[in-house]
């Protein structure tokens, strides 16, 4: 045996775990798990996966590919289309290789069996961890879909169809990019004013069943059905009128309602996770032309009561020069707000009109993605899944 490799052999998993953490990308920990089996074996852990993620999560992990557009109902747009976030190659191999029309799906994939409406047969609810949550408009089958790897999970339906839906999501697993979940909020009440019973329906990947839970805590009125936000374990839904947002810890399934601070009313924005061990909650927004970062803290009123204390913890210089040049100084610069998109792995992604923009965090770039109309398009990031297929426990048969 090599002396590294001897060197390697007589370390603690838990002690590579560590040397591994501080591996500065995601492709360096790829290539040291790949170099001996006690290094694929440490790496091959869920919770130190999840870790990895959570402390790389504002450089390339998970690798960014870039933004989907889905243009309902436009005919030179059926299916939606990848818009790389940079020129590699890996972005635009991806762009070009993954089956983005679903072809691979039930009944024909994104444009087959449409129905009476001759429009696309299955709807995007959702986007995660390369992953999508769709749903076929004719017979309401549900199904997770990875258009790189051409696979598809079909869903059972759900328990209780009549319930009316006003919150849905894809929630990744950043320790085995195989595994997953899928929530529904339900609302009992006709009218949706919070007199009814809410309930989550949950399933897992692994069970492939739907568990149905009553939600204690308050419970808001999340008319319309919608995506949500997440970040630290807990799903986030914006309510009618903007001053506050409604939360769902998954661990606890317990709703609380959060006010938002008011400068943040009515602007748009995302729950962002802020390192390894800070669980406190972040909104990332666009005013003014600056990136503003706001930390939320809560002001002892008690569980449930959703009463939040806010301050502005960063504030980026303004972006109304670069932005007016990338436009031409066009007069709609002015006529419409910046729509905040999402945040992933260290990338904002806006909208300013028909415009797709990018700001890199780390070093405050901003680019102009793409020259397609994306004013009337449903945008969602895109990015590889974390982990690697090859890092899943599931390779191994364990966690």
């Amino acid at each position: 045996m090599a002396p590294a490799a001897a060197a390697a052999a007589a370390l603690s998993d838990d002690l590579l775990r560590e040397i591994l953490l501080r591996l500065p990308t995601p492709a360096d920990l790829a290539r040291a798990s790949l170099a001996s089996k006690p290094f694929l074996r440490a790496a091959r852990n869920a919770a130190f996966l999840r870790r990895f993620r959570r402390l790389h999560s504002s450089s390339s992990c998970p690798f960014l590919l870039g933004c989907l557009l889905l243009h309902s109902d436009h005919p030179d747009y059926p299916f939606p289309i990848l818009i790389p976030s940079s020129s590699s190659s890996s972005s635009a191999g991806c762009a070009r290789d993954g089956d983005f029309s679903l072809s691979f799906l039930p009944r024909g994939g994104w444009l087959g069996g449409g129905g009476d409406s001759g429009g696309a047969a299955w709807q995007l609810l959702d986007c995660r961890n390369g992953r999508f949550l769709v749903k076929n408009r004719a017979s309401r089958e549900l199904a997770v879909a990875d258009p790189l790897a051409r696979r598809c999970v079909s869903l059972p339906p759900l328990p209780a169809a009549d319930r009316r839906l006003v919150g849905y999501g894809l929630v990744a697993d950043y320790g085995d990019s195989s595994a997953f979940r899928v929530f529904f909020i339900a609302h009992d009440g006709g009218d949706g004013d919070g007199d009814g019973e809410m309930r989550a329906l949950v399933l897992s990947s692994g069970e492939l069943s739907w568990a149905v839970a009553g939600l204690p805590g308050r419970r808001p009125n999340l008319a319309g059905a919608r995506a949500f936000m997440q970040a630290n374990g807990s799903l986030y839904w914006t309510m009618e009128g903007g001053e506050s947002m409604a939360a769902l810890n998954t661990a606890t399934m317990e709703f609380t309602v959060v006010e938002l601070p008011a400068p943040l009313r009515q602007l748009s924005f995302d729950v962002v996770e802020k390192g390894e061990d800070d669980n406190g909650l972040y909104i990332l927004t666009m005013r003014g032309f600056c990136v503003e970062v706001w930390a939320g803290v809560d002001d002892g009123a008690g569980a449930g009561a959703g009463g939040m204390s806010w301050t502005r913890v960063e504030k980026s210089v303004r972006f109304h020069k670069a932005m007016a040049m990338m436009q031409h100084d066009s007069v709609e610069l002015y006529h419409h707000g910046l729509d905040v998109i999402g945040v992933v792995a260290g990338v904002l992604f806006l909208r300013q009109w028909n415009c797709l923009l990018s700001i890199d965090l780390e070093t405050m770039r901003l680019r102009r993605l793409s020259d397609e109309d994306c004013s009337s398009a449903m945008i969602y990031p895109f990015a590889m899944p974390w982990p690697p297929a090859f890092l899943n426990p599931t390779e191994e048969h364990g966690a």
